[in-house]
């Protein structure tokens, strides 16, 4: 049968949903992302609400179940409470912060009847004009503070560090492209495949072809097949400063083999996350640009794109961000 892999996927994500509902401290649960809205394809993660009576630490953001990642997203009753209130009073303010990832959800389990209450104000509220404003005026903001952050570093002489805050602008600007056209975010590991769809949908190329100047894409299959071999071990290592769960979800749930067909996309989110991870622990972004450190990691470099990077390079690939996004009126 041609679609036996989404049975199969269906049925053990509806099964570990379940099972999550009869964990102790569980007090509701829904699934999210593209397996609630049924556009799930062979290599989904999960997306799982979980409602708690406190935050539990205990309960990582990212892990992993029969090879596939699970991304369970807290929920905090009584402050859930007094969002779902607000919003039913007329107050859109908690549905610009609610995880869209629970967009059109599907509920598993709801003695409370809270998660029935949120997801009649969040399914229709979130496209609603006024939210979409709002949403487009934050994501502005966002992309201003973090081209402002580029620019501050080039004038510091550190390049290969503005390159980094640059991408992480054209990642909120990939957002805000997307709350223009009235479009739900993309996955962020099919961002290449899924965006360019977005712009040939609605005639906006030359942003997609901004977004892959800013991570240099051209050079993904040099990359992926000369590069990765060799700095693999060193990348997963970096990003278990985010939980040992989390090491684990960029090997499944981001493939780490680049054996998806997606491997611009999962390129993207390497080079723009292990950065910021790395900048955690191992003080990433501040050795970036030394040069005695830059060539004993060339390869790490050249893996995230930011090698033999200069000032007048990232200033004009600056200058183009910010006048794609004056296109576009982002």
């Amino acid at each position: 049968m041609a679609e036996t892999w989404r049975k199969e996927l269906r049925d053990w994500a509806w099964a570990y949903a379940r099972a999550t509902a009869q964990e102790e401290g569980i007090l509701g649960v829904m699934i999210g992302g593209s397996l609630a809205r049924r556009k799930e394809w062979r290599h989904s993660d999960m997306e799982l609400g979980i409602l708690v009576e406190t935050r539990q630490p205990g309960i990582p953001y990212f892990n992993v179940d029969n090879g596939r990642g699970v991304e369970k997203i807290q929920l905090v009753r009584s402050d859930l409470e007094e969002q779902v209130r607000q919003a039913e009073a007329g107050d859109v303010s908690a549905i610009l912060n609610w995880p869209i990832q629970l967009w059109t959800g599907v509920i598993i389990a709801d003695p409370s009847g809270l998660l029935e209450r949120f997801k009649q104000q969040f399914d229709p509220g979130l496209f609603s004009e006024v939210v979409l404003q709002k949403k487009r005026a934050d994501q502005h903001v966002k992309i201003e503070k973090l081209t402002g952050e580029t620019a501050a570093y080039l004038d510091a002489g550190k390049p290969a560090a503005a390159l980094t805050r640059l991408r992480l602008a054209v990642n909120e600007a990939i957002l805000a492209l997307h709350w223009h056209f009235s479009d739900l975010p993309r996955s962020q590991n099919r961002t290449d495949s899924r965006l360019r769809q977005l712009c040939l949908r609605y005639s906006a190329m030359p942003f997609y072809e901004m977004y892959r100047e800013v991570f240099r894409l051209s050079e993904t299959a040099r990359v992926i097949r000369s590069i990765w071999p060799e700095v693999k071990p060193e990348v997963l290592e970096i990003t278990r400063l985010w939980g040992d769960s989390a090491r684990d979800f960029f090997v499944y749930a981001v493939d780490s083999n680049f054996a998806w067909r997606q491997r611009a996309g999962i390129l993207t989110v390497y080079r723009l996350y292990v950065p910021i991870i790395g900048s955690e622990g191992q003080r990433l972004l501040e050795k970036l640009d030394d040069p005695d450190w830059a060539n004993a990691n060339r390869n790490l470099c050249a893996f995230l794109g930011l090698q033999e990077v200069t000032g007048s390079a990232v200033q004009a690939l600056l200058n183009g961000v910010r006048q794609t996004c004056q296109l576009y009126e982002l």
